[in-house]
């Protein structure tokens, strides 16, 4: 780490925002002492938390903080699942806890499925987006956030839908749809008709979906 290059862009980015070190030092939770010996080069290493407290609290990225304009480290839905794995391991919260095991449980069920090149590296492309690991101790309520727009993604852009999905769509409105016209006009074995064959046609469309690979656990 260029420890010069840090300085300067800490400096930088603290004037942009018109941050003084006492007002970062409130926000990122890290020392005054600590952001005056950073911006000084006092200090030979600073540690990856620390950076990240900055970071966030500057608004800019781990990478534009230390200098570098491309992370070259590659986030595979494997070193994503063993990183989660820590992070629940840290965490005594119960909703942090859900959340965290939500995530891993659907990166589990991606692995399990036959995935193609184009759809695995889709996905670590957007998990590098999300950019995890550099959301700092103290803010694990953005995990929430990210988890939400993982599963909006894999919904809208890589087409994945809940197991079970179409089969609960036919059972709610075919039994309902039934039910009503039971209720309303009596036993009418036509509409009843109606109401089994949109059953079977969820069902041949959750089979369908099964198949093609395209049904996903925790959705």
């Amino acid at each position: 780490m260029d420890n010069q290059k840090l300085a300067q862009n800490l400096k930088s980015f603290r004037a942009q925002k018109g941050m003084t070190q006492e007002f970062l030092a409130e926000e990122s939770k890290v020392s005054l002492r600590t952001i005056q010996r950073i911006e000084k080069e006092e200090t030979s290493s600073p540690t990856n938390e620390t950076l990240k407290r900055l970071a966030f609290a500057l608004g800019v990225t781990f990478e534009e903080l230390i200098g570098n304009t491309i992370s070259e480290e590659n986030k595979s839905i494997t070193n994503t699942i063993l990183f989660l794995k820590q992070q629940l391991s840290k965490t005594m919260d119960k909703k942090e806890i859900k959340i965290f095991q939500n995530f891993i449980h659907i990166l589990k069920a991606l692995q399990e499925k036959e995935l193609s090149d184009e759809e695995e590296t889709a996905i670590e492309s957007y998990l590098n987006y999300l950019e995890l690991d550099k959301i700092p101790s103290f803010s694990n309520e953005l995990y929430k956030k990210k988890l939400s727009q993982f599963k909006k993604y894999l919904k809208t852009k890589l087409k994945f839908i809940p197991k079970n999905f179409y089969l609960k769509i036919g059972l709610s409105f075919s039994v309902s749809y039934i039910i009503a016209f039971i209720i309303t006009k009596g036993l009418d074995f036509t509409f009843v008709g109606i109401g089994i064959i949109f059953l079977v046609f969820c069902l041949i469309m959750e089979y369908k979906t099964a198949k093609n690979g395209k049904d996903l656990n925790y959705l």
